[in-house]
């Protein structure tokens, strides 16, 4: 394979794209099935460490990442994914569980839609931009409501058996069968395609609108943290990375201790995890062990599964501050107030690629420190900001905070925001006015 040209600046990395950062290029790998071996991510890693600056890393959406490539050394870590026998997906992205039909609770088995929609699209390669997606969404252990998407299909049951609640943009959901809901999802990217390639599916006619407000509490955990009943009686165990990334030698590692386990292959996941699947329940025990022993994630309780952090400086040429470099402090402080109704997203510019959502807490990389952002996304952060080597230290203290009984991280915040203190912080350094929402 030849080497291909970067992608443009706010573009997302591809595997036929990288992207130009500031430790070189970075490349994405989605494996088309989902899944790759252990021996597989072995050779991954090696690869990593060959042709790039060896770190790797998961995404939130579940991909796989090589940093530090070169134009030189593109190619050949192109050409080491083919020898291993990794097929990467190409073209239009299609998001699933990483469970679909392996999850005993889920409603529907979503590869056969996806399947659907992927072979009606594969007409549309090149029309359509590189960040438009589609999510078919099963319902079961690991759902995918965080994920963002132009078209999103989620399973339904009716008295007249499972159907598919699709979301065109913003727009209102509408509940079809599962091929009515192909050719609509089908026709809507062919809309979109016609738009141009800068094109999404909130530039349609009606589809910008806010859909009513439903419930997001369906049961299902924040994270695929933890060990997950299959079919069959198996199980899969998700073990989080720290903040998303570490060295080859890490995922080198966990491909030894999945294969040790008796791990049938390995899916990167949502919220940087990666599952092993095909355990026995002393193979899941004993993945978790090692994991652990690895410092990853095993229980979605760890303060570092609320916070997201993109690499920072000097990883990324917008970096402001070295936002994975700081978060362990960060998890370590606030620790007190990440019960589950706090994320926090350390974010070392206004871009927000690590978490595009809002968060309770966004901290947000500016010229003259970090600012804050309360309930929102990191474009909207403003001044006042305060030193990047004092964050820490003021964190500790708010999380010291006293709670009233039963009230929870949140609720604390949300109390200091309306009594004039947004989430409780000063942030002075040379101002003489606490910070405002934005």
């Amino acid at each position: 394979m030849s080497p291909r040209p970067p992608a443009r600046r706010g573009a997302c990395p591809a595997f036929l794209a990288p992207m130009e950062t500031g430790d070189g290029l970075i490349l994405r790998l989605v494996p088309a099935e989902g899944t790759i071996s252990p021996n597989q991510l072995r050779g991954l890693a090696r690869a990593a460490t060959a042709f790039g600056n060896s770190m790797m890393e998961i995404t939130a959406r579940g991909s796989l990442q090589v940093r530090g490539l070169t134009a030189e050394t593109v190619a050949p870590l192109q050409d080491a994914v083919l020898a291993l026998g990794i097929t990467p997906r190409l073209g239009l992205a299609i998001d699933i569980s990483p469970l679909s039909g392996l999850d005993p609770r889920e409603i529907a088995d979503a590869r056969p839609l996806a399947q659907r929609i992927r072979e009606g699209a594969a007409g549309l390669a090149g029309k359509l931009g590189p960040k438009v997606s589609v999510v078919v969404d099963g319902g079961g252990a690991i759902g995918l409501a965080g994920h963002k998407a132009d078209v999103r299909l989620v399973a339904m049951r009716s008295s007249a058996g499972v159907r598919w609640s699709m979301t065109i943009g913003s727009g209102a959901p509408e509940l079809l069968a599962e091929q009515d809901a192909a050719s609509l999802a089908l026709d809507a990217l062919s809309r979109i395609a016609a738009l141009g390639r800068r094109a999404r599916a909130t530039d349609l006619p009606g589809c910008a609108a806010t859909p009513p407000a439903t419930s997001g509490d369906d049961g299902t955990p924040a994270t695929p943290l933890g060990t997950f009943s299959l079919a069959g009686g198996r199980f899969a165990c998700g073990i989080g990375l720290p903040f998303g990334a570490g060295a080859a030698g890490l995922f080198a590692a966990l491909a030894d201790a999945a294969e040790k386990a008796g791990a049938r292959d390995l899916r990167p996941a949502t919220e940087r995890v990666l599952l092993a699947t095909g355990l026995d329940a002393d193979g899941a025990r004993a993945f978790a062990a090692d994991a652990r022993r690895l410092g990853c994630l095993t229980a979605p309780d760890d303060p570092r599964a609320f916070i997201a952090a993109c690499p920072g400086a000097p990883a990324c040429v917008c970096a402001h501050f070295p936002a994975r470099d700081l978060a362990p402090n960060v998890a370590e402080a606030l620790a007190p107030l990440l019960d589950g109704t706090v994320t926090v997203h350390l974010s070392a510019c206004a871009k927000g690629c690590a978490h595009p959502a809002p968060a309770t807490l966004t901290f947000v990389g500016m010229d003259e420190g970090i600012a804050l952002v309360h309930e929102g996304a990191p474009s909207g952060a403003r001044g006042p900001a305060i030193a990047v080597d004092a964050l820490v230290a003021t964190l500790a203290t708010l999380a010291a905070t006293s709670r009233a009984p039963g009230e929870t991280g949140r609720g604390l915040l949300a109390r200091m925001q309306e009594a004039g203190l947004p989430a409780g912080l000063w942030l002075r350094e040379g101002n003489d006015r606490p910070m405002v929402k934005t």
